[in-house]
């Protein structure tokens, strides 16, 4: 026999929707009344209470989540420059044994650009520092990421005038990172900044760094000087000359560092 149903469970649905319709309708008919309006602040005020933690819940997983990818990061750092260090290391012991010297050491100087000069003549800047301040001719200068900026070619007490390494009659001896090929770095009207007579055989590649060969007493070596932007075809077919982008934005330059 089956168990008999009560007459309200039987309406329960109807109920239902009767009593919501009736909510809707003394909602939407307070609407704007005092009443109706505190009714309305109270519960957006006890939502952003609640909002609150629920928002620094979800703030705690993501720094968690992102503290353990930070972790996976540094661990990964970490072991990259203890390898780092142990090549250093390794080569430098090489080269003890082999008898080379040791790399030369220099100090940093310093300087604020007063004026930049580009002219027929020669691109230049001044700096503030000068002869008294232990500055000398020929000495190098970088900018503040360690990227080639040029030399300086004339000094007074104060001050120092820097041929910048965009200027036409700038040469340096550089060398390619990756292919380790050396060659010297000028400018020419029809191509840029060149580095010249690079073997044919050479694989230079486009975005190959470019760093100072330290083949001079002016600059050391590694310092950073562009990226090749292109390669010439071979000309008289053992040479190609190799395009270079300077990294150095010379309209910005406030600063500079000076080699002694």
């Amino acid at each position: 026999m089956s168990p008999s149903v009560s007459p309200l469970s039987r309406y329960k649905p109807l109920v239902n929707l009767l009593t919501a319709l009736a909510v809707s309708l003394a909602i939407i008919g307070s609407n704007g009344t005092p009443l109706f309006n505190q009714a309305r602040a109270l519960i957006m005020e006890s939502a952003a209470y609640l909002y609150v933690p629920i928002r620094w819940i979800e703030s705690i997983s993501t720094i968690q989540k992102d503290y353990r990818e930070l972790q996976q990061e540094h661990i990964k750092a970490q072991i990259e420059l203890n390898k780092f260090k142990t090549l250093v290391y390794e080569n430098q012991r090489l080269k003890n044994m082999l008898g080379f010297k040791g790399e030369k050491s220099f100090q940093v100087i310093p300087a604020n650009v007063l004026s930049d000069v580009g002219s027929y003549t020669m691109n230049s800047l001044t700096v503030d520092q000068g002869s008294q301040d232990g500055v000398e001719l020929l000495s190098g200068v970088v900018d503040a990421k360690a990227q080639l900026v040029g030399k300086v070619v004339a000094l007074s007490q104060n001050t120092a005038l820097v041929q910048l390494v965009s200027d036409k009659n700038f040469r340096v001896s550089v060398r390619e990172m990756r292919s380790r090929d050396v060659g010297i770095l000028s400018f020419t009207l029809s191509k840029g900044y060149v580095i010249q007579d690079v073997p044919k055989n050479a694989e230079v590649i486009a975005g190959d760094s470019v760093v100072t060969s330290g083949f001079s007493d002016i600059f050391p070596e590694h310092i950073f000087v562009g990226w090749v932007s292109d390669i010439s075809p071979v000309v008289e077919d053992y040479v190609k000359s190799v395009q270079v982008d300077l990294a150095t934005d010379f309209n910005r330059l406030e600063e500079v560092f000076i080699l002694k």
